[in-house]
């Protein structure tokens, strides 16, 4: 982290109110607690102004540290299937939006689509969208086709997904046909797919621990996709550290 920062205190003038520690854990703070940043500032000693501007310094700085543990782990997931699921951050009602609202989840969000390894480890998050859209059309907005795609070719490792994905390309459980049932091939296959995708919600309740993307998010929406990458990879750096 000191070799991204450089110096953190300048050499003259004025010091910072926080030395580069304190400014690591009080962002840190803010992505896993999701306090207000008046409640930060008074923990920590500091204004409501110098928080937001340590936040928006060290924020980026952690997705870079973090970056090459979350590649890693990407290329390791690569070597067999992986499962995808989404849920929706809550960010509350924005003037300037209207596709938040997801009327699944009663609640206004971006939907966030999440990658995990068999093992129920976080592996990869896409580009978020209003939470208004459907698991599917946020799947194919999200980037994660792309950088999955050997995945979801013929012959491919696979992703597993639940019926909300039918027909983007994972591998999703049969349908019941209408008016007859399923067979019992088909059963045992639905129940075999089913045990296996469990997994990614660990993924999922490990992600939102960091309760930025669980309590309310408050920021610039426009940051949000930013702040999420950050949380992935540090989620990815604390499950494999």
């Amino acid at each position: 982290m000191s070799t991204l920062v450089g110096d953190w205190q300048p050499r003259e003038g004025r010091r910072k109110v926080l030395d580069l520690h304190r400014a690591v854990v009080l962002t840190l703070f803010l992505l896993r607690h999701d306090n207000v940043q008046d409640v930060a500032g008074e923990l920590f000693g500091c204004s409501q102004s110098t928080v937001s501007r340590v936040f928006r310094t060290i924020r980026p700085l952690l997705e870079q540290a973090t970056a090459e543990v979350a590649a890693q782990a990407v290329q390791r997931a690569r070597l067999g299937a992986v499962l995808l699921d989404g849920f929706v951050a809550p960010t509350g009602e924005r003037a300037d939006r209207t596709d938040l609202f997801s009327g699944k989840h009663r609640l206004s969000g971006m939907n966030v689509q999440v990658i995990a390894d068999l093992d129920g480890r976080l592996v990869d998050t896409g580009t978020p969208i209003g939470g208004a859209r459907h698991d599917s059309v946020a799947f194919t907005a999200s980037g994660l086709p792309d950088r999955w795609a050997a995945h979801l070719a013929d012959g491919g490792p696979g992703m597993l997904a639940d019926k909300g994905y039918l027909g983007c390309g994972p591998s999703t459980p049969y349908r019941k046909p209408p008016g007859r049932p399923l067979t019992e091939v088909r059963k045992n296959c639905n129940k075999a797919l089913n045990s296996l995708r469990a997994a990614v919600e660990r993924a999922i309740s490990h992600l939102v621990n960091w309760k930025i993307l669980d309590l309310g998010y408050r920021g610039r929406i426009s940051e949000f996709p930013d702040v999420l990458r950050t949380v992935t990879n540090l989620e990815i750096y604390r499950a494999r550290a």
